[in-house]
């Protein structure tokens, strides 16, 4: 049987077969197909790469700008100059010496000695002006011929008098001076004014600074430090709920920073280095994360920036076609939504698919049921309450209702990312918000994980994902999210195998010089075709029935699919399903 024919299958804790049936009945027929689509490669377009090195360019140059005049760059160095100009200090500081440092013990012979001794003495008794800069014996001999004192006399006959006050005194006042002489440079480096550097967006701790100040919290921590981490992962995550334009200058210039160092040390140097007659050829690791999505390298198309960016459009235009050919690209559409809407069997998530319902609009009513119900009324029927509140924000655009529902982003992004209470730390998840979520949005989603997926782990030490595929865990609380996340993004394996199943019909009908798969990422997959309305209608209603097969038997929310066809990643346009030869012909015609 191929891989497709095993679909649909039952619930992953109805039916958990031996780990070799996944091995038997999926991986060993995804491994050519692997190894097929690193063979077929990518065009590459060399004009669109020296282009995308220009825009390298001109981005870091523009990030220096933005960052340079922004005014909340501008009161971090405000934030960070106190702490600095101690720094400063401190280190400026950091070798003074005391005089003990320098005291030492009288020795008469030693002219230095003598002579501070000496002048120590003469300035206690009033004799300042005779105070000379080296005191030799036989001058200091011929000065005590008038000054009688037994004290000098002591010193010029080299007696033991270092226990003498006016030795310990002279001993000390020299001291004194050395440790002035040595001090002196470093205080006054001390006192020097701190002008602090550019703002570095490369410097982990100036970003760690900065994120502090403006008192947010990353979800990712260092597993050395325990220290808050702050990738581009974390600060995308900031931007999604972010409302202050001048952070959001900030954390897109990071971004953007962030993506600079990416598409040359991956893009740029997999396609100076393996690109072949252009053709990319990469390499593509089966199940290479822990949810068992693939991974890739040279390079690492996981990597590619996200639409927003600056480079997605110039990085996306180096993957082209080729003479004679175009890209056709199919997304199965918010999968890991749809699959947990299957698994937990959650109401309200699988409202947002069965009804239609827009989630930010039912995420605000059960956030601030109270607030909205001052506005609209008791909540008697949720779906047509959603239904209506998003109405009223769309249609009438009533101002409050729209300003609910975009406050509810934030919390609900957060939350999404495992977010605790965090609005007594200045955040945006109250108690009230955190338990209307867990408890009356998504209850179903609760219960799914803290009902079946911990107690499982923590039972068997493994969870079944699907299909015969296990992931073990030996600490199941505190890799909670991870295995939540597993039993979600594994069923990304669909994208798999629908590459499988597309590969069997290219081959049974003779179209291997017609359609070649190119590449997958996430939930998408990538194909290059004859440019013949006739050959990308066989793709279109192929690849999206292959995308969107019934995989779990009680399916409730089906999962769609849309192509899109174009001559290169980045300009593509939406290809309806099951569209005809004559509309295909159309949409070719205006690339």
């Amino acid at each position: 049987m191929r891989p497709i024919e095993h679909l649909p299958v039952k619930f992953p804790w109805e039916e958990d077969p031996e780990p070799k049936f996944f091995y038997d009945n999926f991986v060993k027929y995804f491994i050519p197909d692997m190894i097929k689509m690193m063979n077929t490669g990518i065009c590459i377009d060399d004009k669109a790469v020296e282009n995308l090195r220009t825009v390298i360019d001109e981005v870091q140059f523009s990030v220096h700008k933005k960052l340079e005049n922004n005014s909340g760059i501008k009161k971090l160095q405000e934030y960070i100059l106190p702490a600095a100009k101690k720094a400063h200090k401190e280190k400026s500081t950091q070798s003074v010496r005391t005089t003990e440092h320098y005291l030492k013990t009288f020795n008469s012979k030693d002219i230095l000695h003598r002579t501070w001794v000496v002048n120590t003495y003469l300035k206690s008794i009033g004799k300042s002006k005779d105070c000379k800069e080296k005191w030799q014996v036989n001058e200091l001999t011929k000065y005590n011929v008038f000054l009688k004192s037994k004290f000098i006399a002591a010193i010029i006959e080299k007696r033991s008098i270092t226990e003498n006050d006016n030795v310990i005194a002279g001993m000390e006042a020299l001291a004194a001076y050395k440790t002035y002489l040595w001090n002196k440079p470093r205080y006054d480096k001390a006192k020097e004014e701190v002008i602090l550097d550019s703002f570095n967006p490369n410097s982990d701790k100036q970003v760690k600074e900065l994120f502090e100040m403006y008192k947010l919290e990353s979800s990712s921590f260092s597993e050395k430090t325990g220290e808050p981490s702050w990738g581009r992962e974390q600060i995308e995550e900031i931007r999604q709920y972010n409302s202050d334009p001048v952070l959001e200058e900030i954390l897109e210039s990071l971004v953007d920073n962030s993506y600079s160092a990416i598409i040359k040390n991956n893009f740029i140097k997999a396609f100076d280095t393996y690109t072949v007659d252009g053709i990319l050829h990469g390499n593509i690791s089966l199940f290479g994360a822990k949810t068992f999505r693939n991974t890739s390298n040279s390079p690492n198309l996981l990597n590619a920036p996200s639409s927003k960016s600056i480079y997605a459009a110039p990085l996306k235009r180096c993957f082209v076609a080729g003479d004679g050919f175009v890209v056709f690209t199919a997304d199965l559409g918010a999968l890991e939504d749809r699959v947990i809407s299957n698994l937990s069997g959650d109401k309200n998530k699988q409202n947002i698919f069965l009804e239609g319902l827009d989630g930010h609009s039912l995420n605000a009513c059960g956030y601030y049921p109270e607030q909205i119900a001052k506005i609209m009324g008791e909540n008697t029927d949720n779906v047509a309450y959603v239904k209506e509140f998003y109405r009223r924000v769309e249609d009438e655009r009533d101002k409050e209702l729209k300003k609910i529902r975009f406050n509810s982003k934030a919390p609900t992004f957060k939350l999404a990312y495992g977010g605790f209470p965090d609005s007594h730390k200045g955040g945006v998840i109250t108690q009230e918000i955190f338990d209307n979520y867990n408890n009356i949005l998504y209850p179903g989603i609760t219960k799914y994980r803290e009902e079946y997926v911990l107690p499982t782990a923590l039972k068997q030490g493994y969870l079944h994902l699907g299909l015969g595929c296990r992931i073990y865990c030996d600490n199941p609380n505190s890799q909670i999210r991870t295995l939540h996340n597993a039993t979600i993004q594994f069923w990304s394996i669909l994208t798999l195998i629908a590459i499988n199943e597309l590969n069997y019909r290219i081959q049974n009908q003779n179209l291997e010089k017609e359609i070649q798969i190119t590449s997958s990422i996430y939930d998408s997959i990538y194909t290059r075709c004859r440019k013949d309305p006739e050959i990308v209608k066989w793709v279109n209603d192929n690849l999206i029935e292959l995308m969107t097969v019934q995989y779990i038997e009680n399916e409730v929310v089906h999962n769609t699919a849309q192509g899109e066809v174009g001559l290169n990643w980045a300009d593509l346009n939406k290809v309806p399903n099951n569209a005809s030869v004559e509309e295909i012909a159309e949409i070719l015609s205006k690339l």
